[in-house]
């Protein structure tokens, strides 16, 4: 997007002062202070962009949590109709007067955006829906607006990006679908610095068959990003001309997936599964992705509290991955139980189900899954180990003990499996007060792996 912005470098001394006290105000929480500077700096620059944003910036925060007893902004807004049409600049401080007690106004930002554009400052248009789209975070038809605008004005990156929150409301956004493959096109495109076609609809790229052929055998492991890209833009088109066609929505998402966007190789697989009526792999590929995304979520807030402890921003964030941590082993639970549901005879499952139920803190429901579980010889040993735990998380120790003796017995060798099973054994029969039984089972470990866990200490500590 192309405009004349000025920078506060471009600014003029006195204005850059007033702007560099404005921005010191906020920092300060002087959120109205800093409103009263920067009204006459936009007034007299209108294309300060920057200024523009920190105004409502500071705006915001001196109206967080108030209420107005008489809202007149409407009526305001709709007195500029006719100026807007006729002097869309001049219009520009008069809405900026009313967004300065309303930053999130609807009407007051839809004209900001119309006005904007028809002065020709297309990233000031854009930050008018930018701003209601911060205010209505689930105004879906302003985001497709504003995508839109983004595509127009050849920004697909942003367009993504928006595009992307669509789905997270709304997965079944076929238009919010389809723009996103357009968008990746376009950004693929633009980056090749190809020629032709109109930048929105790629039905064209399909037209070249041996082309097509040729990029779905560049579809493999030693793809280049630039490679799957122009697939993307390929099959953007098939999955334009026929969007209830599983196997694109699979490639598609595959495609993503081997991109890092998770995001939206999220959004094809639910797609593609939902067309399939509940095809398993496709299943499967959902619940990984997800896990991946949510595991992103939890790596970012974990870095959080590591970068500064006892910082504040580290005490909310160990809120936020407490909550989302309880939220995730809830989430395993439902899926793995309606997997369960659909496949009530296998083993694998159940121990699946069971193994979440523990985790999420329900011992006693674990328990039959478990059991069931324990039956199979391929995951036995695991399921007894599972059973274990959750008799020693309701102090049955005594039925605890009898699951990992009867598990240690039927493992021949010291692999990692028994030294788990030991070692968990140990602790129980520890509990239990039975000091000599529970360094025997320490002891068998300490002699094949004396760095296990904290064995060494344990054992060599009761001599």
């Amino acid at each position: 997007m192309s405009e004349a912005v000025t920078t506060p470098a471009d600014l003029s001394p006195a204005h850059r002062n007033l702007f560099d006290k404005a921005a010191a105000s906020v920092k300060m929480q002087n959120a109205s202070y800093a409103v009263q500077l920067l009204l006459p700096i936009i007034k007299d620059v209108p294309t300060f962009l920057e200024g523009r944003k920190t105004l409502r910036t500071a705006a915001a925060l001196a109206h967080t949590g108030k209420k107005k007893l008489i809202d007149t902004s409407s009526i305001a807004v709709m007195k500029l109709k006719g100026k807007a049409a006729s002097d869309p600049l001049g219009v520009l401080y008069d809405l900026e007067e009313i967004l300065a007690t309303d930053p999130f106004n609807q009407a007051a930002n839809e004209m900001l955006f119309t006005a904007a554009n028809a002065a020709h400052m297309p990233q000031t248009a854009a930050f008018g829906l930018e701003m209601i789209m911060k205010g209505h975070p689930n105004n879906i038809k302003n985001m497709h607006r504003l995508a839109d605008f983004y595509m127009t004005a050849n920004d697909p990156e942003k367009a993504i990006a928006v595009f992307n929150n669509i789905l997270k409301i709304d997965n079944s956004d076929g238009e919010a679908r389809r723009g996103v493959t357009n968008a990746n096109a376009r950004l693929s495109m633009n980056k090749a610095k190809w020629e032709g076609g109109d930048g929105g609809n790629f039905r064209d790229l399909i037209k070249n068959k041996d082309k097509a052929k040729q990029l779905e055998d560049m579809n493999r492991i030693g793809a280049t990003k630039e490679q799957m890209m122009e697939q993307l833009a390929y099959l953007g088109a098939e999955y334009e001309a026929d969007p209830n066609n599983v196997d694109t929505s699979r490639k598609i998402g595959e495609l993503y997936e081997r991109l890092d966007d998770y995001s939206s190789a999220l959004s094809y697989f639910q797609w593609a599964l939902q067309l399939s009526n509940g095809d398993a792999s496709l299943e499967t590929k959902v619940h990984k992705i997800q896990d991946r995304l949510e595991e992103a979520t939890l790596a970012q807030l974990q870095a959080t509290i590591d970068a500064d402890p006892t910082a504040e921003t580290a005490e909310a964030a160990r809120e936020q991955l407490k909550e989302l941590h309880q939220v995730r082993l809830e989430k395993l639970v439902v899926s793995s139980r309606e997997r369960v549901d659909r496949n009530p005879t296998d083993p694998q499952l159940r121990y699946e189900l069971g193994m979440n139920l523990y985790n999420c803190g329900n011992p006693t429901e674990a328990i039959p899954e478990l059991q069931r579980a324990k039956n199979n010889p391929a995951i036995r040993t695991k399921a007894m180990l599972a059973l274990a735990k959750c008799y020693e998380a309701k102090n049955m120790f005594d039925l605890g003990v009898r699951q990992l003796q009867e598990a240690a017995g039927e493992i021949p060798t010291m692999d990692a499996t028994k030294k788990e099973v030991l070692y968990v054994l140990g602790n129980i029969l520890e509990k239990m007060g039975r000091k000599e039984d529970f360094l025997e089972a320490f002891k068998q470990i300490y002699e094949v792996d004396y760095a296990y866990r904290d064995v060494a200490p344990r054992v060599e500590g009761s001599y």
